[in-house]
């Protein structure tokens, strides 16, 4: 049985700006939580049939995974497959709207040994993907958006600077009222 999670944010960045975070896989350990290390032999750019090799976790297992790259379009879509089974997928999609720029991420895997282990998928370990996939998420939003926010020019952060409003004074009212 395959199991799809998947989760999407709203970053305040440019599309190239998160694409390139996403398709730069030595940074993976630093936001995607079920990633140990991620490595691309030879260290040829991301493209469309390239084999990536990565380490995965949960809990205390840790497993090697080798991906291919099955969907690459630049600044929009960027999917994996394991190699040497289908069920597990990994796809991104980057989507730009206005000044900020949506990423969906998608984590599909498999679910073996009949009833019990699928049982035990629904009530525990599904809720726990999709939890670190909404973590994972959030975690690669702030570092984006920090990285974009202290990429600011000199003479952009003083536009930013607030001018002092000064306080309206306080109005009194020209007769006390009396209440009886």
């Amino acid at each position: 049985m395959k199991v799809l999670c998947s989760h999407a944010v709203d970053i305040a960045a440019p599309a190239e700006q998160v694409f390139e975070r996403v398709n730069d896989l030595t940074r993976w350990p630093a936001w995607f939580g079920c990633v140990v290390s991620a490595s691309q032999p030879q260290d040829q750019a991301l493209a469309l049939g390239v084999e990536v090799h990565v380490c995965m976790h949960a809990g205390r297992r840790r497993w090697q995974e080798t991906l291919e790259v099955t969907r690459f379009i630049t600044n929009a879509f960027l999917s994996f497959e394991a190699l040497y089974t289908t069920a597990r997928r990994i796809d991104f999609r980057v989507e730009r709207r206005g000044r900020i720029t949506r990423l969906g991420c998608s984590m599909g895997y498999p679910v073996y040994g009949g009833l019990a282990p699928a049982i035990y998928d629904v009530l525990v370990g599904r809720r726990r993907v999709r939890n670190g996939l909404r973590d994972s998420l959030a975690h690669f939003k702030n570092i984006v958006e920090e990285k974009a926010g202290s990429a600011a020019a000199a003479d952009d952060l003083d536009a930013l600077t607030l001018t002092p409003v000064a306080k309206p004074a306080p109005q009194v009212a020209a007769r006390p009222l009396r209440v009886v």
